[in-house]
């Protein structure tokens, strides 16, 4: 009987692990950094940086796999991913995405992508427009924000 005791909390504890490691998040091949905007951290561990916003806060993580507390994202307002342009270009990002692009605004230092993909989950309405993705190609980076980047570009 006692076998039979060990054994179901050595089952329940390599389930616990394996659950534990298919809850993360992993940054998309390319990408530097993870923007994470939410009141309060959903991800497992330290965030390299924390900028305190009015309404929210910004948790930038650059590690590879980052994982989930609580096996959940409910309190994340969005997400942005970084890439250094010299590592990729929007054409290639557009299309590996499926981004559909409503429209785009010239910057002084870039330009900004306005646009659709069945990626992101929320959305919010410009000009009467439906958008779920930002994209920001400044003269050093490619940043792609879900619904929009909320931070600085």
């Amino acid at each position: 009987m006692k076998s039979f005791a060990v054994y179901i909390l050595a089952i329940t504890f390599l389930s616990a692990v394996l659950m534990g490691l298919s809850y993360q998040v992993k940054l998309p091949d390319g990408a530097v950094e993870m923007q994470v905007y939410s009141i309060s951290t959903p991800l497992v561990g330290e965030s390299a940086q924390v900028d305190k916003m009015t309404n929210f806060n910004i948790y930038h993580y650059y590690d590879k796999f980052v994982g989930i507390k609580d096996c959940k994202l409910d309190n994340t307002l969005g997400v942005a991913y970084i890439y250094p342009k010299d590592k990729t270009d929007v054409d290639t990002l557009v299309d590996k995405l499926s981004i559909d692009v409503v429209y785009t605004q010239d910057l002084e230092d870039g330009i900004t992508y306005y646009g659709k993909s069945k990626a992101g989950n929320s959305s919010v309405y410009i000009d009467k427009q439906e958008i779920n993705v930002q994209i920001v190609k400044n003269k050093n980076y490619i940043i792609i924000g879900f619904p929009l980047i909320m931070g600085s570009y």
